[in-house]
Protein backbone atom coordinates (compact mmCIF):
# COMPACT_ATOMS: atom_id res chain seq x y z
CA UNK A 1 0.00 0.00 0.00
CA UNK A 2 1.20 3.64 -0.22
CA UNK A 3 3.81 5.03 2.81
CA UNK A 4 0.93 7.01 4.42
CA UNK A 5 0.56 6.60 8.11
CA UNK A 6 -3.46 5.06 9.01
CA UNK A 7 -4.98 7.00 11.86
CA UNK A 8 -8.77 6.00 12.84
CA UNK A 9 -11.00 8.50 12.37
CA UNK A 10 -13.75 7.11 13.99
CA UNK A 11 -13.61 10.49 16.28
CA UNK A 12 -14.96 13.74 14.37
CA UNK A 13 -11.90 15.32 12.40
CA UNK A 14 -12.54 19.22 13.77
CA UNK A 15 -12.39 20.13 17.44
CA UNK A 16 -15.63 21.71 19.23
CA UNK A 17 -15.16 25.47 19.82
CA UNK A 18 -15.37 24.87 23.54
CA UNK A 19 -12.39 22.60 23.91
CA UNK A 20 -9.34 23.75 25.25
CA UNK A 21 -6.18 23.89 22.54
CA UNK A 22 -3.39 21.04 23.20
CA UNK A 23 -0.48 22.38 25.62
CA UNK A 24 2.71 23.31 23.55
CA UNK A 25 6.01 22.03 23.76
CA UNK A 26 8.06 23.38 26.80
CA UNK A 27 10.00 26.53 25.49
CA UNK A 28 8.08 26.40 21.97
CA UNK A 29 6.08 29.87 21.26
CA UNK A 30 2.46 29.52 20.06
CA UNK A 31 1.61 31.16 17.35
CA UNK A 32 -2.29 30.64 17.16
CA UNK A 33 -4.89 32.87 16.23
CA UNK A 34 -6.87 31.97 19.50
CA UNK A 35 -3.80 33.62 21.82
CA UNK A 36 -1.48 32.20 24.09
CA UNK A 37 -2.28 29.38 26.44
CA UNK A 38 -2.78 29.89 29.11
CA UNK A 39 -3.24 34.06 28.96
CA UNK A 40 -6.01 35.68 30.72
CA UNK A 41 -8.63 38.14 29.89
CA UNK A 42 -5.62 41.18 31.43
CA UNK A 43 -2.85 39.80 29.35
CA UNK A 44 -1.09 42.13 26.56
CA UNK A 45 -1.48 40.63 23.34
CA UNK A 46 1.93 39.13 22.72
CA UNK A 47 4.25 40.04 19.58
CA UNK A 48 5.84 36.79 17.56
CA UNK A 49 9.51 36.62 18.79
CA UNK A 50 11.13 38.21 15.66
CA UNK A 51 9.32 41.41 16.16
CA UNK A 52 6.82 41.69 13.84
CA UNK A 53 3.48 42.75 14.41
CA UNK A 54 0.79 40.66 14.42
CA UNK A 55 -1.30 39.78 11.13
CA UNK A 56 -4.77 39.77 13.24
CA UNK A 57 -6.23 41.27 16.33
CA UNK A 58 -7.28 37.72 17.41
CA UNK A 59 -3.50 37.39 18.45
CA UNK A 60 -3.06 38.00 21.82
CA UNK A 61 -6.09 37.82 24.56
CA UNK A 62 -8.50 34.86 24.90
CA UNK A 63 -10.80 34.70 22.01
CA UNK A 64 -14.30 35.32 22.21
CA UNK A 65 -17.46 33.65 22.52
CA UNK A 66 -18.68 31.25 19.86
CA UNK A 67 -20.27 33.01 17.25
CA UNK A 68 -24.42 33.61 17.34
CA UNK A 69 -26.12 30.71 15.46
CA UNK A 70 -22.76 28.67 15.05
CA UNK A 71 -24.93 25.31 13.82
CA UNK A 72 -26.21 26.88 10.96
CA UNK A 73 -22.81 29.14 9.54
CA UNK A 74 -20.65 25.69 10.20
CA UNK A 75 -21.48 22.48 8.35
CA UNK A 76 -21.79 19.35 10.76
CA UNK A 77 -18.91 16.96 11.34
CA UNK A 78 -19.15 13.98 9.23
CA UNK A 79 -18.01 10.17 10.17
CA UNK A 80 -15.66 9.12 7.49
CA UNK A 81 -17.12 6.15 5.45
CA UNK A 82 -16.09 3.37 3.42
CA UNK A 83 -17.28 4.29 -0.29
CA UNK A 84 -19.00 2.54 -2.14
CA UNK A 85 -20.55 -0.16 -0.43
CA UNK A 86 -22.92 -2.84 -1.76
CA UNK A 87 -25.78 -0.67 -1.51
CA UNK A 88 -24.34 1.59 -3.81
CA UNK A 89 -23.41 -1.63 -6.11
CA UNK A 90 -27.16 -2.71 -5.76
CA UNK A 91 -27.86 0.63 -6.84
CA UNK A 92 -26.25 0.83 -9.96
CA UNK A 93 -26.79 -2.76 -11.43
CA UNK A 94 -30.54 -2.75 -10.64
CA UNK A 95 -31.71 0.99 -11.34
CA UNK A 96 -28.70 2.98 -13.28
CA UNK A 97 -27.62 -0.05 -15.57
CA UNK A 98 -31.44 -0.74 -16.80
CA UNK A 99 -31.74 3.17 -17.26
CA UNK A 100 -28.48 2.99 -19.67
CA UNK A 101 -29.53 -0.11 -21.20
CA UNK A 102 -32.92 1.54 -22.29
CA UNK A 103 -31.19 4.38 -23.31
CA UNK A 104 -29.13 2.15 -25.56
CA UNK A 105 -32.48 0.11 -26.55
CA UNK A 106 -33.83 3.65 -27.88
CA UNK A 107 -30.32 4.60 -29.86
CA UNK A 108 -30.51 1.38 -31.29
CA UNK A 109 -33.59 1.20 -32.33
CA UNK A 110 -33.06 4.81 -34.17
CA UNK A 111 -30.36 3.35 -35.63
CA UNK A 112 -32.03 0.48 -37.48
CA UNK A 113 -35.14 2.29 -38.46
CA UNK A 114 -32.75 4.57 -40.27
CA UNK A 115 -30.55 1.32 -41.74
CA UNK A 116 -27.58 2.75 -40.25
CA UNK A 117 -24.33 0.99 -42.14
CA UNK A 118 -27.24 -0.89 -44.04
CA UNK A 119 -28.18 -3.14 -41.28
CA UNK A 120 -32.24 -3.12 -40.90
CA UNK A 121 -33.26 -5.95 -38.64
CA UNK A 122 -31.61 -6.82 -35.37
CA UNK A 123 -30.21 -10.33 -36.32
CA UNK A 124 -28.08 -8.45 -38.79
CA UNK A 125 -26.96 -5.90 -35.78
CA UNK A 126 -26.36 -8.87 -33.85
CA UNK A 127 -23.66 -10.06 -36.15
CA UNK A 128 -22.07 -6.44 -37.10
CA UNK A 129 -19.16 -5.88 -35.01
CA UNK A 130 -20.17 -1.74 -35.86
CA UNK A 131 -23.60 -2.42 -33.90
CA UNK A 132 -22.10 -4.79 -30.87
CA UNK A 133 -19.15 -2.40 -30.07
CA UNK A 134 -21.49 0.79 -30.50
CA UNK A 135 -24.38 -0.87 -28.32
CA UNK A 136 -21.60 -1.85 -25.93
CA UNK A 137 -20.32 1.82 -25.66
CA UNK A 138 -23.43 3.57 -25.40
CA UNK A 139 -24.60 1.31 -22.61
CA UNK A 140 -20.91 2.56 -20.83
CA UNK A 141 -21.59 5.94 -21.57
CA UNK A 142 -25.52 6.34 -20.95
CA UNK A 143 -24.42 4.52 -17.08
CA UNK A 144 -21.56 6.42 -16.37
CA UNK A 145 -23.39 9.81 -16.94
CA UNK A 146 -26.06 8.43 -14.82
CA UNK A 147 -23.22 7.59 -12.21
CA UNK A 148 -21.75 10.98 -12.61
CA UNK A 149 -24.77 12.55 -11.46
CA UNK A 150 -26.44 10.53 -9.27
CA UNK A 151 -23.55 9.69 -6.49
CA UNK A 152 -21.77 12.63 -5.87
CA UNK A 153 -25.43 13.62 -4.09
CA UNK A 154 -24.75 10.52 -1.76
CA UNK A 155 -21.00 10.82 -1.17
CA UNK A 156 -20.98 14.75 -0.86
CA UNK A 157 -17.87 14.13 -3.82
CA UNK A 158 -17.59 13.34 -7.22
CA UNK A 159 -17.39 10.39 -8.38
CA UNK A 160 -14.23 9.43 -9.38
CA UNK A 161 -12.85 10.92 -5.94
CA UNK A 162 -14.91 8.76 -4.30
CA UNK A 163 -14.06 5.83 -6.53
CA UNK A 164 -10.11 6.81 -5.94
CA UNK A 165 -8.87 7.29 -9.39
CA UNK A 166 -5.40 9.19 -8.12
CA UNK A 167 -4.20 9.56 -11.59
CA UNK A 168 -0.88 11.11 -10.13
CA UNK A 169 -0.38 8.19 -8.54
CA UNK A 170 -0.97 5.91 -11.81
CA UNK A 171 1.62 8.17 -13.81
CA UNK A 172 4.08 8.44 -11.16
CA UNK A 173 3.99 4.45 -10.73
CA UNK A 174 3.88 3.88 -14.84
CA UNK A 175 6.62 2.43 -15.60
CA UNK A 176 5.68 -0.14 -12.86
CA UNK A 177 2.54 -0.58 -13.90
CA UNK A 178 3.74 -1.36 -17.40
CA UNK A 179 5.88 -4.26 -16.33
CA UNK A 180 2.84 -5.89 -14.26
CA UNK A 181 1.13 -5.49 -17.53
CA UNK A 182 4.05 -7.22 -19.43
CA UNK A 183 3.76 -9.56 -16.72
CA UNK A 184 -0.02 -10.67 -17.34
CA UNK A 185 1.19 -10.62 -21.29
CA UNK A 186 4.00 -13.07 -20.63
CA UNK A 187 1.22 -15.16 -18.12
CA UNK A 188 -0.85 -15.22 -21.41
CA UNK A 189 1.45 -16.62 -23.53
CA UNK A 190 2.27 -19.19 -21.47
CA UNK A 191 -1.12 -19.94 -21.03
CA UNK A 192 -1.70 -20.01 -24.67
CA UNK A 193 1.07 -23.14 -24.44
CA UNK A 194 -0.36 -25.00 -21.78
CA UNK A 195 -4.03 -24.66 -22.03
CA UNK A 196 -4.87 -23.18 -25.16
CA UNK A 197 -8.52 -22.12 -25.86
CA UNK A 198 -10.87 -23.06 -28.74
CA UNK A 199 -9.88 -22.91 -32.58
CA UNK A 200 -13.06 -21.46 -33.79
CA UNK A 201 -14.18 -19.48 -30.99
CA UNK A 202 -16.67 -16.91 -30.86
CA UNK A 203 -14.15 -13.96 -30.70
CA UNK A 204 -11.70 -15.56 -33.73
CA UNK A 205 -14.83 -15.34 -35.93
CA UNK A 206 -15.80 -11.83 -34.97
CA UNK A 207 -12.01 -10.63 -36.32
CA UNK A 208 -12.23 -12.18 -39.49
CA UNK A 209 -14.94 -9.65 -40.28
CA UNK A 210 -13.73 -6.91 -42.37
CA UNK A 211 -12.49 -3.72 -40.75
CA UNK A 212 -13.25 -5.55 -37.21
CA UNK A 213 -9.84 -6.12 -35.76
CA UNK A 214 -9.17 -2.62 -36.13
CA UNK A 215 -12.33 -1.57 -34.31
CA UNK A 216 -11.70 -4.21 -31.56
CA UNK A 217 -8.33 -3.14 -31.14
CA UNK A 218 -9.28 0.81 -30.84
CA UNK A 219 -12.25 -0.30 -28.21
CA UNK A 220 -10.12 -2.41 -26.29
CA UNK A 221 -7.41 -0.70 -25.49
CA UNK A 222 -9.36 2.87 -24.56
CA UNK A 223 -13.30 2.02 -23.89
CA UNK A 224 -13.14 -1.20 -22.28
CA UNK A 225 -10.28 -0.86 -19.87
CA UNK A 226 -11.54 2.32 -17.96
CA UNK A 227 -15.49 0.81 -17.89
CA UNK A 228 -14.69 -2.50 -17.36
CA UNK A 229 -12.13 -1.03 -14.32
CA UNK A 230 -14.57 1.45 -12.98
CA UNK A 231 -17.25 -1.39 -12.48
CA UNK A 232 -15.46 -4.46 -11.17
CA UNK A 233 -12.21 -2.54 -9.40
CA UNK A 234 -14.11 0.61 -8.65
CA UNK A 235 -17.37 -0.44 -7.22
CA UNK A 236 -17.38 -4.21 -7.15
CA UNK A 237 -14.05 -4.42 -4.97
CA UNK A 238 -14.21 -2.32 -2.77
CA UNK A 239 -17.51 -2.79 -1.86
CA UNK A 240 -16.78 -7.01 -1.22
CA UNK A 241 -14.08 -5.58 0.79
CA UNK A 242 -16.18 -3.13 2.51
CA UNK A 243 -19.42 -6.13 3.00
CA UNK A 244 -17.01 -8.77 4.35
CA UNK A 245 -15.22 -6.64 7.18
CA UNK A 246 -18.91 -5.90 8.30
CA UNK A 247 -20.29 -9.39 8.80
CA UNK A 248 -17.14 -10.45 10.01
CA UNK A 249 -17.40 -7.75 12.76
CA UNK A 250 -20.56 -8.38 13.22
CA UNK A 251 -20.25 -12.46 13.50
CA UNK A 252 -17.51 -11.71 16.02
CA UNK A 253 -19.05 -9.01 17.93
CA UNK A 254 -19.40 -11.14 21.09
CA UNK A 255 -15.79 -11.92 21.07
CA UNK A 256 -12.58 -10.99 21.85
CA UNK A 257 -10.72 -10.11 18.37
CA UNK A 258 -6.81 -10.23 17.82
CA UNK A 259 -5.00 -8.19 17.59
CA UNK A 260 -4.73 -5.26 14.26
CA UNK A 261 -2.01 -6.47 11.95
CA UNK A 262 0.39 -3.06 10.01
CA UNK A 263 -3.02 -1.19 11.42
CA UNK A 264 -5.73 -3.53 9.68
CA UNK A 265 -8.79 -5.00 11.53
CA UNK A 266 -8.09 -8.94 12.23
CA UNK A 267 -11.07 -11.25 12.75
CA UNK A 268 -11.55 -14.74 14.10
CA UNK A 269 -10.90 -17.63 11.90
CA UNK A 270 -14.61 -18.66 11.96
CA UNK A 271 -15.64 -15.39 11.63
CA UNK A 272 -13.56 -15.19 8.45
CA UNK A 273 -14.76 -18.58 7.05
CA UNK A 274 -18.38 -17.65 7.65
CA UNK A 275 -17.89 -13.94 6.01
CA UNK A 276 -16.42 -15.92 3.06
CA UNK A 277 -18.99 -18.28 2.43
CA UNK A 278 -22.00 -15.38 2.55
CA UNK A 279 -20.02 -13.69 0.25
CA UNK A 280 -19.89 -16.06 -1.74
CA UNK A 281 -23.24 -16.57 -2.60
CA UNK A 282 -24.16 -14.43 -4.92
CA UNK A 283 -20.94 -15.17 -7.07
CA UNK A 284 -22.35 -18.50 -6.63
CA UNK A 285 -25.79 -18.17 -7.81
CA UNK A 286 -24.90 -15.31 -10.96
CA UNK A 287 -21.89 -17.77 -11.90
CA UNK A 288 -23.54 -21.36 -11.84
CA UNK A 289 -23.93 -23.17 -15.40
CA UNK A 290 -23.05 -19.59 -17.03
CA UNK A 291 -24.26 -21.67 -20.61
CA UNK A 292 -28.08 -22.61 -19.10
CA UNK A 293 -30.83 -19.86 -19.06
CA UNK A 294 -31.91 -19.81 -15.85
CA UNK A 295 -30.96 -16.57 -15.80
CA UNK A 296 -34.63 -15.82 -13.52
CA UNK A 297 -33.84 -18.02 -10.76
CA UNK A 298 -29.73 -16.37 -10.24
CA UNK A 299 -31.80 -13.10 -10.11
CA UNK A 300 -34.08 -14.43 -7.67
CA UNK A 301 -31.01 -16.11 -5.29
CA UNK A 302 -29.27 -12.30 -5.69
CA UNK A 303 -32.07 -10.74 -4.72
CA UNK A 304 -32.88 -12.56 -2.07
CA UNK A 305 -29.11 -12.16 -0.74
CA UNK A 306 -29.48 -8.49 -0.82
CA UNK A 307 -32.38 -8.20 0.93
CA UNK A 308 -30.97 -10.61 3.62
CA UNK A 309 -28.01 -8.86 3.96
CA UNK A 310 -29.94 -5.75 4.02
CA UNK A 311 -31.90 -6.80 6.92
CA UNK A 312 -28.84 -8.25 8.94
CA UNK A 313 -27.59 -4.64 8.40
CA UNK A 314 -30.52 -3.05 9.82
CA UNK A 315 -31.20 -5.36 12.89
CA UNK A 316 -26.89 -5.58 13.57
CA UNK A 317 -26.27 -1.69 12.79
CA UNK A 318 -27.54 -0.68 15.97
CA UNK A 319 -25.80 -3.28 18.06
CA UNK A 320 -22.40 -2.36 16.56
CA UNK A 321 -23.10 1.39 17.02
CA UNK A 322 -23.45 0.48 20.77
CA UNK A 323 -19.88 -0.94 20.92
CA UNK A 324 -16.62 1.81 20.77
CA UNK A 325 -14.93 1.47 17.86
CA UNK A 326 -12.09 -0.88 17.48
CA UNK A 327 -10.81 -0.19 14.40
CA UNK A 328 -9.98 2.81 12.01
CA UNK A 329 -12.88 2.95 8.62
CA UNK A 330 -10.46 5.30 7.16
CA UNK A 331 -6.98 6.60 7.36
CA UNK A 332 -5.61 10.24 7.10
CA UNK A 333 -6.29 10.42 3.53
CA UNK A 334 -10.06 9.28 3.83
CA UNK A 335 -8.86 5.71 1.70
CA UNK A 336 -10.47 2.80 3.65
CA UNK A 337 -9.01 0.43 5.41
CA UNK A 338 -9.85 -3.07 5.17
CA UNK A 339 -8.31 -6.70 6.23
CA UNK A 340 -5.86 -8.48 4.38
CA UNK A 341 -8.71 -11.32 4.51
CA UNK A 342 -11.24 -8.87 3.22
CA UNK A 343 -8.74 -7.80 0.39
CA UNK A 344 -7.70 -11.48 -0.74
CA UNK A 345 -11.55 -12.60 -0.52
CA UNK A 346 -12.99 -9.53 -2.46
CA UNK A 347 -10.13 -10.16 -5.21
CA UNK A 348 -11.10 -13.55 -5.48
CA UNK A 349 -14.43 -12.78 -5.63
CA UNK A 350 -14.36 -10.04 -8.49
CA UNK A 351 -12.13 -12.00 -10.70
CA UNK A 352 -14.69 -14.79 -11.24
CA UNK A 353 -17.20 -12.73 -12.46
CA UNK A 354 -14.46 -11.14 -14.70
CA UNK A 355 -13.46 -13.63 -16.04
CA UNK A 356 -17.10 -14.73 -16.98
CA UNK A 357 -17.75 -11.90 -18.62
CA UNK A 358 -15.51 -12.59 -21.51
CA UNK A 359 -16.12 -16.59 -21.61
CA UNK A 360 -18.40 -16.21 -23.79
CA UNK A 361 -16.03 -15.09 -26.33
CA UNK A 362 -13.65 -18.07 -25.88
CA UNK A 363 -16.26 -20.24 -26.42
CA UNK A 364 -16.49 -21.37 -22.22
CA UNK A 365 -12.86 -22.68 -22.53
CA UNK A 366 -11.35 -23.17 -19.11
CA UNK A 367 -7.56 -21.88 -20.31
CA UNK A 368 -8.88 -18.44 -20.98
CA UNK A 369 -11.09 -18.33 -17.98
CA UNK A 370 -8.51 -19.01 -15.69
CA UNK A 371 -5.79 -16.64 -17.48
CA UNK A 372 -8.58 -14.39 -17.12
CA UNK A 373 -8.82 -14.64 -12.82
CA UNK A 374 -5.27 -14.80 -12.93
CA UNK A 375 -4.94 -11.00 -14.79
CA UNK A 376 -7.99 -9.80 -12.69
CA UNK A 377 -6.45 -10.57 -9.40
CA UNK A 378 -3.15 -8.93 -10.53
CA UNK A 379 -5.20 -6.12 -11.67
CA UNK A 380 -7.04 -6.39 -8.11
CA UNK A 381 -4.04 -6.20 -6.76
CA UNK A 382 -2.88 -3.24 -8.47
CA UNK A 383 -5.62 -1.32 -7.19
CA UNK A 384 -5.00 -2.17 -3.38
CA UNK A 385 -1.61 -1.74 -3.53
CA UNK A 386 -1.72 1.68 -5.01
CA UNK A 387 -5.12 2.69 -3.97
CA UNK A 388 -5.99 4.30 -7.60
CA UNK A 389 -8.43 3.41 -10.04
CA UNK A 390 -6.50 5.36 -12.78
CA UNK A 391 -3.62 2.66 -12.28
CA UNK A 392 -5.23 -0.97 -12.98
CA UNK A 393 -6.95 1.11 -15.75
CA UNK A 394 -3.13 1.82 -17.03
CA UNK A 395 -2.66 -1.97 -16.64
CA UNK A 396 -5.57 -3.45 -18.36
CA UNK A 397 -5.20 -1.08 -21.27
CA UNK A 398 -1.11 -1.45 -21.81
CA UNK A 399 -2.22 -5.51 -21.05
CA UNK A 400 -4.57 -5.32 -23.98
CA UNK A 401 -2.17 -3.49 -26.43
CA UNK A 402 0.15 -6.06 -26.24
CA UNK A 403 -1.80 -8.67 -26.69
CA UNK A 404 -3.65 -6.42 -30.01
CA UNK A 405 -0.03 -5.82 -31.13
CA UNK A 406 1.17 -9.50 -30.85
CA UNK A 407 -1.77 -10.37 -33.19
CA UNK A 408 -0.78 -7.44 -35.62
CA UNK A 409 2.63 -8.60 -35.93
CA UNK A 410 1.47 -12.61 -36.18
CA UNK A 411 -1.20 -11.13 -39.03
CA UNK A 412 1.07 -9.09 -40.94
CA UNK A 413 -1.03 -5.70 -39.72
CA UNK A 414 -4.68 -7.82 -39.51
CA UNK A 415 -4.18 -8.63 -43.27
CA UNK A 416 -3.94 -12.70 -42.73
CA UNK A 417 -6.62 -12.90 -40.51
CA UNK A 418 -6.38 -17.13 -41.08
CA UNK A 419 -2.73 -16.87 -39.37
CA UNK A 420 -4.37 -16.15 -35.71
Amino acid sequence: MTELPEDDLREPLVSQANESAPVEAAGAPSFAGEGLAGSGAGMEATSPPDGSRPHDTSYGPTAAEPPMFQSWTQPPVRRPARIPHFGHVVFLIFVLLPAGLAGTVIVMAVALHRHLFGVATTQGAATDVRYLLGGEALLYVFTYAACLLIFPLFWHESLMAGLQWNGATALRRRWRLGGAAFACFLLALVNGELMPGPTNAPIEKIFRTPGAAWLLFAFGVTVAPFFEETLFRGFLLPAFCTAFDWLAEALSVHTENPGPVAGRPRWPPAAQMIATAMMAIPIAATCAYPRSGHYRIRLLVFVLWAFALTLGWVIGRSELKAKPPRFAEVDANGHPVWSLSAMAVGSFLVSVPFALLHAQQTGYSVGPFLLLVGVSLVLCIVRLWTRSLASSVVVHACYNFFLFSLMFIGTSGFRHMDKM
